[in-house]
């Protein structure tokens, strides 16, 4: 789906709100500049967890709200080992995580966001691996864009 500007990517990022619960699993994926701390901060803003950013020199924020929300980033983790440092496995609420695609750190169900950058606008490509997963893509579709 396209977005156009930061305000669609925002709102987008509220519309996934309404579905999450405890227990989900996102995965962000995408180049630098293309909306994954502000998909985030909209998920957050509108969970009740407020002013959400990129987590990029501490690694991890923790977010409360509505559901505890864990938004990891791993630009800058370089080696797999250092993931054991973060504690991936014991965060309990919602696991938000960008650069995704660094490491193998999902688990198996997950919702994957990939944002590209599409011209002055940015394309968001919802996929879900497992039901929970799946169901999340499938409330993406319902996304106005």
């Amino acid at each position: 789906m396209k977005l156009t500007g930061a305000d669609a990517t925002t709102r987008a990022g509220q519309h996934l709100a309404r579905f999450v619960k405890t227990g989900d699993a996102i995965a962000l994926v995408g180049e630098l500049g293309t909306g994954k701390s502000t998909f985030v901060a909209g998920l957050a803003a509108a969970l009740g967890a407020g002013g959400a950013h990129s987590p990029t020199f501490s690694l991890v924020h923790e977010y409360p709200g509505r559901i505890a929300i864990w938004h990891v980033d791993l630009y800058r983790v370089e080696r797999e080992p250092e993931l054991r440092e973060l504690g991936l496995e014991d965060m309990d609420g919602l696991l938000v995580v960008e650069w995704a695609d660094r490491f193998d750190v999902m688990p198996a169900d997950h919702l994957r966001i990939e944002l590209t950058h599409a011209g002055d606008a940015r394309e968001l490509a919802a996929t879900g691996t497992g039901p929970r997963g799946r169901a999340l893509a499938e409330a993406m579709l319902g996304f106005p864009g």
